[in-house]
């Protein structure tokens, strides 16, 4: 707890934390209509989370059952990879607006809750 209020004060005296107590409460964006780059963005997202791990087991399964342990060395990083993309595809997508309103709300919430 005193590691919590130690950087709570902290994050309190930066440009950042000071900035997210200024702003107005409430997460204002979320309240307007996103547009249809927003919806693809976030579908990327969900999909890149939702495929890792079954598509690596899928493919350690696929290695033990024919016991070829390249499908799983060369298959594993380019699914890793192809997940990575995805996601990095889906945040631009989504847009920076999006994560920093989040972030400022949150930092708000843990200032006034511990600082």
């Amino acid at each position: 707890m005193a590691l919590l209020r130690f950087f709570a004060r902290w994050l309190a005296q930066t440009k950042f934390g000071q900035k997210s107590l200024t702003r107005p409460d409430g997460l204002s964006i979320l309240k307007q209509q996103p547009g249809t780059r927003v919806y693809v963005g976030l579908v990327l997202l969900a999909v890149s989370c939702l495929i890792s791990l079954p598509a690596l087991a899928f493919l350690g399964y696929l290695s033990i059952i024919s016991n070829k342990p390249m499908i799983i060395v060369v298959g594993g990083p380019l699914v890793f990879l192809l997940v990575h993309i995805m996601f990095g595809v889906g945040v631009y997508l989504a847009g920076r607006n999006y994560a920093m309103e989040v972030l400022h709300w949150v930092t708000r919430r843990f200032l006034q809750k511990y600082a």
